[in-house]
């Protein structure tokens, strides 16, 4: 099946608001959990003096866990929706009422921007994350331009993102088998989603191209694909 790029941006106001009152507490909670394994086998635990990087964080549901998780690390969270962004840190003003303050930065950024030398980050990450976001990419070249950037030598990476189904059907099926009574926008988004992602052949290739290929390429589960490495 052929890609279908959809918008780099989430700037629809309908689209916002249901990713924000969306649960993905299960998904996200897996992938906080495969982050951690991963930083314990290879001995890369943040402590006070780490910056963490979440590349698309939107609403903050990721960055939020993060930061909890490693409370005197430096967390960033980076999106280019500045309506993503207002309901992150809105979250974020409300949980610091409730409890102990997060540990996080929201900045409006376009990646694909930053993957051609505009808006670096003024100090290089020691890990970056990214969940369900690489697929918005127009142009792949500039998601692996911005990580390296982001990246000195030692870096953790772990990106997970949807992977392409090999037909229409499976397409609809992976639709009716995870999001069957979820809001129309949202099934029509995640449709729309798993048609721009891409394959694990792509993505090695990608990285091949742009000198990444130290970081490898995993199938999860039936939908997802992660790319993890040190760099």
């Amino acid at each position: 099946m052929q890609r279908v790029p959809e918008p780099e941006l989430m700037q629809n106001l309908d689209q916002v608001k249901a990713y924000a009152e969306a649960d993905f507490n299960e998904s996200d909670d897996q992938l906080l959990s495969r982050i951690q394994e991963y930083l314990c086998d290879n001995s890369k635990i943040p402590d006070s003096t780490s910056l963490i990087i979440d590349i698309g964080c939107g609403p903050g549901n990721l960055t939020e866990r993060i930061s909890g998780n490693w409370p005197t690390s430096k967390v960033i969270g980076l999106d280019g929706s500045e309506a993503m962004l207002c309901i992150a840190r809105d979250r974020q003003k409300q949980k610091n009422k409730r409890s102990t303050a997060l540990n996080i930065q929201y900045l409006n950024l376009n990646i694909s921007l930053i993957g051609n030398e505009i808006g670096a980050l003024e100090k290089r990450a020691d890990l970056i994350v990214s969940n369900s976001f690489f697929h918005h990419m127009h142009n792949s070249s500039n998601f692996w331009k911005a990580l390296k950037l982001f990246s000195h030598k030692g870096s953790v990476h772990f990106h997970r993102d949807l992977r392409r189904p090999s037909s229409q059907d499976e397409v609809v099926a992976l639709q009716k088998k995870y999001l069957t009574n979820s809001p129309t926008v949202l099934i029509d988004d995640y449709l729309a989603s798993l048609q721009a992602a891409f394959t694990v052949d792509e993505v090695k290739d990608q990285l091949r191209s742009e000198g990444l290929d130290h970081l490898r390429v995993y199938e999860v589960e039936d939908r997802y694909l992660e790319v993890v490495g040190i760099f």
